[in-house]
């Protein structure tokens, strides 16, 4: 049967679809959609082609049809069916095998593998955005085309976005700084939580990245911005030294503040930007510049006597970056230019820096071409933190 179809599929039918989906989860944290007015309910539904892929869950029937119109319209037509296999190659007999799934790949996703003799057909669902965080299992009600998030152990809130061993140890009235073990995506680390007031106000700070201004590990360009991946975990309990750290608190951790250290010959300074976010990845890693309102003269502190910078532009926030994305940038800080435009800035303040005049400055102060407090190639250990 050929019905000049392309993928994805889209089929429109009446049909009765009950919510097993949500009937079945304990408790998920339930964010309404367009909710149905009757129990029959007009439908449109896509299924999305996964080339050889297989989902392994219990199967609700099995049959033999003549091509993936067949397939997903016997899914379309169980009430029970969430989304079906289809052998790849048709058998001696002419016919494709299908299997009609139980449960879908948002909730099974262990489950979900490659093969060579098959391919996966799901309906097109609200979780293929990944609304979850912290590894949630997102859970859609197909009938309405909403969707609810089963938080994993230690989170909380509607897409899981709360930490709630952060939220404990942050409010801890200790002034003395404390290793503490935290459970990120049900894998156990251990931080140096800075108590007290150390130069960013009172409370819990949480530790995200310690960044060597000397080195290019993070670097403006570093992939280390945009993904998810650690790098010297144990660097996290060691406090303000100079041992380089990311963390899984980078993408893990909402917070309604960010302070930043810079370390200069010995001399720790810090500035806080009042900031909330589900987590710094959120804010820095699609590279769109958002940004701050501190001021030049609260960015000098970082820097003490010798902070300099040029008298225009005077661009900050995150991901700042003039027209001549060659010339000084930083994922967090300040650029500054001696024309009345933002196009080749020659100086900045920041963590994550890079670009003209010094590249391999990526932490700390770098200004030429009449800075207000002269030229200046300082390089800085930085310290991101955040509560």
């Amino acid at each position: 049967m050929f019905f000049g179809l392309l993928y994805p599929l889209i089929f429109e039918l009446s049909a009765l679809i009950p919510d097993p989906a949500f009937s079945q989860e304990s408790n998920p944290v339930y964010r309404e959609g367009n909710c149905a007015s009757s129990t029959r309910t007009f439908l449109r539904r896509t299924f999305i082609k996964h080339k050889f892929q297989y989902l392994n869950v219990p199967l609700v029937g099995t049959v033999a049809v003549s091509d993936v119109f067949d397939c997903t319209l016997e899914c379309l037509s169980n009430p029970f069916c969430f989304s079906v296999n289809l052998a790849a190659f048709k058998g001696a007999h002419g016919k494709l095998w299908c299997e009609l799934l139980s449960s879908d790949k948002f909730r099974n996703s262990t489950e979900y593998k490659r093969n060579k003799s098959s391919h996966h057909f799901a309906i097109e669902s609200p979780c293929s955005s990944s609304p979850c965080q912290h590894e949630a299992t997102c859970v859609t009600n197909y009938r309405d085309g909403s969707f609810g998030c089963r938080c994993a152990k230690g989170f909380k809130g509607e897409y899981c976005e709360k930490g709630e061993k952060m939220d404990v140890f942050v409010s801890s009235r200790s002034n003395a700084s404390q290793l503490v073990p935290l459970d990120l995506n049900s894998k156990p680390i251990t931080v140096l939580c800075q108590m007290g007031d150390f130069g960013c106000g009172d409370g819990g700070w949480t530790p995200l990245m310690k960044i060597d201004g000397s080195k290019a590990t993070f670097d403006y360009d570093s992939h280390y911005w945009s993904d998810k991946n650690q790098y010297n975990i144990l660097g996290g309990r060691t406090g303000f030294d100079s041992q380089e750290t990311k963390l899984p608190t980078y993408w893990n951790t909402p917070f309604s503040k960010i302070c930043l250290g810079m370390k200069i010959s010995g001399q720790l300074r810090f500035i806080v930007i009042n900031k909330q976010a589900n987590s710094l990845h959120s804010l820095i890693a699609d590279g769109t510049y958002r940004a701050t309102s501190l001021g030049r003269n609260e960015w000098k502190k970082l820097i003490g006597a010798q902070g300099s910078l040029q008298l225009n532009c005077n661009k900050e926030g995150f991901n700042a970056v003039g027209t001549a994305s060659h010339h000084s940038k930083a994922r967090i800080g300040y650029i500054a230019n001696e024309q009345k435009n933002c196009h080749s800035c020659d100086s900045r303040i920041g963590f994550g820096t890079g670009g003209y005049p010094d590249n391999s400055t990526t932490c700390g102060n770098v200004a030429v071409a009449r800075p207000d407090n002269g030229d200046r190639y300082i390089k800085a250990m930085g310290y991101i933190l955040v509560q």
